[in-house]
């Protein structure tokens, strides 16, 4: 239920923008600011215990966002130089395994090669499914003027075209 509330409040928050939408950091801060509040009343409680998981969850996903950056460093092919500090940091290997940097083998480079070209394809195939969802989606949108416009005077799901033309 915590979460849900967590939830409510930054969809309400996002919202409260309307069409012009609002950057993520303004959004994060006032959505905050209002949990605060429910804090402060009694109204949410703080699972500690989840708190700190999410902010571990934020720092390994940190680490493994400079995988490109450090194996790029590493291989001399972007013109930066190495660090000691960089040996450090935590790699994603794949299948939930991490390790710092300094201790990845030939083994685990293959490895994350392999994965890495997997999620490319999965990449590509996300893609381009979101482009076909999208090619027939706009239609709607320029019909009603939103998303929601079109859900309200049921024009969705799209019905079927003859031919969609990009």
């Amino acid at each position: 239920m915590a979460n849900e509330l967590v939830a409510k409040i930054y969809r309400d928050t996002v919202a409260s923008y309307g069409r012009e939408g609002v950057d993520r950091s303004v959004a994060l801060d006032a959505a905050t600011a209002k949990v605060l509040e429910e804090i402060r009343a009694g109204r949410y409680k703080v699972d500690e215990t989840a708190a700190i998981r999410a902010s571990l969850v934020r720092v390994d996903e940190s680490e493994g966002r400079t995988a490109d950056q450090i194996i790029r460093r590493a291989a001399g092919t972007d013109g930066a130089v190495l660090e000691a500090d960089d040996l450090k940091v935590i790699v994603t290997l794949g299948a939930g395994r991490r390790k710092p940097w300094g201790e990845v083998t030939n083994e685990d480079l293959k490895s994350m090669n392999e994965i890495r070209f997997k999620n490319y394809r999965q990449a590509e195939q996300a893609y381009s499914e979101f482009n076909d969802a999208y090619l027939r989606l706009r239609e709607a949108v320029f019909m009603y003027g939103t998303i929601g416009a079109a859900f309200a005077a049921s024009g969705l799901p799209v019905p079927e075209l003859v031919e969609v033309v990009a």
